[in-house]
């Protein structure tokens, strides 16, 4: 009961033990669970040899032996029933084998098997191996010796078939020795082997223990961090973003932690940019809708207004191609007083040209007079000295004193002739020279006339021209109005879609935020999302 106790406690005492102690509790645990089984199989041998020996001893007129056979068998039976496997019972059992050798030995000394009969002593000496402890090898073989001996010398009839023989005990004491000794150093060596076994074992188990520590550890550290990751995973299901897991975790736990953190974070961010958003976007929306209604009535009031504008455009291209018409006859006409122009500004040049011809006549002629006038005078010169000449003569020359006389009254007057005519020449020069010079300026204002004449057709011609193009673009300005109009009446339908569109972004965005609104932030105020990089 024992053994079966220790071999029961061996768990609590591999987990009570620590590394170093624990490694003999080990040991001296498997050795016994090893004695345990060898007890059982070496006391259950040893009944079945007892009862040989009772039914042969019975069966052979030896009530003795049969006797002596049940009661020493008794006490390894019971050893191997209760399962006890202590040093006393090993003992018990070493000695009762060579006894019950002895046994069969003294039952086979009157028939021939006496000499085979020893063979039992080695084998049992064999068999008390199983035990594995090397005193009971010991102590059979003290046993069988002492056995060998004193029957020798008491009864040699039960040892050997011929008497008393010392030589042959000796020879079987080498023998018993030279089995012992090899038994001995078997056990031993198992001993060892088992010991080395169990050593490796408890630095196995010592091992398994530190890695038990270590996963009881991790696992403990594992609770913690779920613990505390499914606290903050249910508060943030529960709508809870803005607390933050402050404990730091243990290892490389925290930077879960810390990415949790910065999730948490990224995401009240988020939802408070979602939720301002929500607001501009109904704010927005609100005011959408109202511009929408505001743009409905001004598209209708700028319809209106197109219609307006193209019917004016209509009488404005009207009245531009009226007046292109009008300015059409006015080019005409001014490219005609053109023509006129020139032609009484080519006459005008050629009685500028006469009254040059005029001037330059009345210029010879004042030369001619004053040749005239020069002839005069020096014939009044004449004149004098004939008379100082016919005075001198006396009588003789008084008829030539009346002609110098008469020559030089003649004289006298041509010379006042030339001299009115001088004068009235000198005065047409004048008058003359006046007619030339405003036949210049009447030239030059003709010359003037003439080249705004041109100006005026030319301008004419572009007024014409851009009476042309202003049609033109009178008329493209009307389709235009015409695309306008179309424009803005689809304007005011898509006005009216916006405002539809614009409710339903309303209801939306009251929505969104309705939603939003489930979440209890760090704050009030959005706030820009900070994004990891990523690895």
């Amino acid at each position: 009961m024992r053994c079966r106790k220790a071999s029961c406690q061996l768990p609590r005492a591999r987990r009570a033990a620590g590394p170093m102690g624990g490694d003999m509790t080990m040991i001296v645990d498997e050795m016994r669970e090893l004695r345990e089984t060898g007890v059982r199989v070496v006391g259950s041998l040893a009944g079945v040899v007892g009862s040989i020996l009772v039914v042969w001893g019975l069966a052979g007129g030896a009530p003795f032996i049969a006797l002596s056979s049940a009661l020493l068998v008794a006490a390894p039976v019971w050893f191997a029933a209760t399962r006890r496997c202590d040093p006393l019972a090993r003992v018990v059992i070493s000695v009762t084998y060579p006894l019950l050798a002895a046994l069969l030995l003294a039952m086979a000394s009157d028939s021939g098997w006496i000499i085979d009969m020893h063979m039992l002593f080695f084998a049992f000496l064999a068999v008390l191996a199983a035990l594995a402890d090397w005193r009971t090898i010991v102590i059979g073989t003290v046993v069988t010796a002492l056995h060998h001996l004193l029957l020798n010398f008491v009864a040699p009839a039960y040892v050997f078939p011929d008497g008393a023989d010392i030589s042959r005990v000796m020879f079987h004491a080498v023998v018993v020795l030279i089995e012992a000794g090899v038994l001995i150093a078997l056990c031993r060596h198992f001993e060892a082997l088992i010991r080395r076994l169990m050593e490796t074992r408890a630095a196995q188990a010592a091992r398994d223990a530190e890695l038990h520590a270590e996963r009881e550890a991790k696992a403990a550290e594992q609770r913690s961090v779920l613990a505390s990751l499914s606290e903050r995973l249910v508060a943030m299901s529960g709508g809870d973003l803005g607390s933050q897991i402050a404990t730091p975790f243990p290892g490389d736990y925290d930077s879960a932690r810390t990415l949790l953190n910065e999730t948490c974070a990224q995401l009240d961010g988020l939802v408070g940019a979602v939720a301002f958003t929500a607001e501009q976007v109904a704010t927005g929306a609100h005011e959408l809708r109202e511009a929408s209604g505001d743009l409905a009535a001004k598209t209708e009031q700028q319809t209106a207004a197109i219609e307006t504008v193209a019917r004016t455009a209509a009488e404005l291209l009207r009245d531009i191609e009226a007046q292109a018409r009008l300015w059409a006859e006015t080019r005409e006409t001014a490219l005609g007083a053109k023509a006129d122009a020139d032609s009484g500004a080519a006459d005008v040049a050629g009685a500028a040209e006469a009254m040059t011809r005029i001037e330059t006549s009345s210029t010879q002629i004042g030369e001619m007079i004053a040749f005239i006038d020069t002839i005069a005078f020096q014939t009044n010169l004449l004149a004098l000295n004939a008379g100082v000449e016919a005075a001198r003569a006396g009588e003789a020359g008084k008829g030539f004193a009346v002609v110098a006389g008469e020559v030089r009254e003649l004289a006298q007057r041509s010379a006042q002739s030339a001299g009115a005519i001088k004068q009235l020449v000198a005065t047409s020069k004048e008058e003359v020279a006046l007619g030339v010079a405003r036949v210049q300026q009447l030239v030059a204002l003709l010359s003037s006339l003439v080249s705004r004449f041109s100006d005026i057709a030319s301008q004419v011609e572009s007024i014409a021209q851009g009476s042309g193009s202003a049609v033109e673009a009178i008329r493209q300005i009307d389709a235009a109005m015409g695309l306008l109009d179309r424009g803005m009446q689809q304007n005011a339908a898509m006005a009216e879609q916006t405002s539809a569109a614009s409710v339903e972004l309303l209801r939306g965005a009251e929505d969104l935020r309705g939603q939003v609104s489930h979440f209890r932030r760090e704050d009030g105020e959005p706030r820009p999302m900070r994004l990891r990089p990523a690895a």
